[in-house]
Formats: structure tokens, sequence, C-alpha cells
């Protein structure tokens, strides 16, 4: 995460700090998206060793990370609608795309929550966390190329 900021960072005017409001945007759901799957990994490896491998494990993981998903998403929707007049580059097919995947993995959840009570659909919304860090990222650096 350091190292893509880090890269982020030493584009173009980002480095003299006049970012364009779209990058600075992109930049909070690079971070958020990376500190999730940090986070929820740790948060996990830590019920798991505390509760096993059972099934009070992923339907309390995956209730949480439907929960924070839900929270998480509302959130950047008012947030893009609220900097629409500073932004005309937005990506509408990515997002809606973005959205449609996490609102899709979020399903995942709580069916894990009511059927399956395992691992793997937990372990499916941490790797699509990081899959839209790397999204994020790689909008991040084609914008810099922009100007």
């Amino acid at each position: 995460m350091a190292g893509f900021t880090g890269v982020v960072v030493a584009f173009g005017s980002r480095s003299q700090g006049s970012w364009h409001p779209g990058d600075r945007l992109r930049l909070v759901f690079l971070l958020e998206a990376s500190l999730t799957a940090a986070g929820f990994s740790l948060l996990g490896l830590l019920v798991f060793s505390i509760a096993g491998d059972g099934p009070l494990t992923w339907r309390l993981m995956s209730a949480l990370w439907a929960v924070f998903t839900g929270v998480s998403l509302w959130l950047s929707h008012r947030k893009i609608q609220s900097n629409l007049h500073e932004h005309e580059d937005i990506d509408k097919l990515a997002n809606q795309l973005t959205t449609t995947l996490f609102i899709s993995i979020v399903l995942l959840q709580l069916a894990n929550i009511v059927l399956w009570q395992q691992s793997p659909a937990f372990l499916a919304a941490v790797t699509l966390n990081l899959a839209g860090a790397a999204m994020q990222f790689a909008r991040l650096i084609r914008s810099a190329f922009r100007e």
C-alpha cells in the first residue's frame, strides 16, 4: 500500500501538491479497500484463533463484512454524488461495475450466513477488496497520464 501511494504521489503534479479532485477520491477508495482487506484478514485470523473453524466464525465474519461493505457503499455513493461538479473524468461504467460486484459479494455473504457457513465466501470478499484496491491504483496511474 505504501508503495502504491508513493508511486501515485510521484506522478505529475501530485508530487507538487496539486491533486485533481477525482484522484483524491480514488486515493481514498484505494486506501479504504486496502485497509478493509487487511483489517478483515486480521480480524478473521483473530476470530479463527479464538473460536476455531466452526460455522460461528464464518457467519460472524460474513455478517461483519456485509454490514461494513453496505455502509461503505452507501458512503462512497454519497461522496461521488457530492463531488460530481469537481469531476470531469468519472468512469460511470467502472463505478457501476464496482457497485454491482460489491453488492453481489454482500449477497454471497448473506448466503454464507444462512446456508454454507464456510470460509471461501469470506475469502472471496477479502479478495474482492484487494482487487478493488488494485483497480483504484490502476485508475490513479492512468489519470496521471491524462495531463
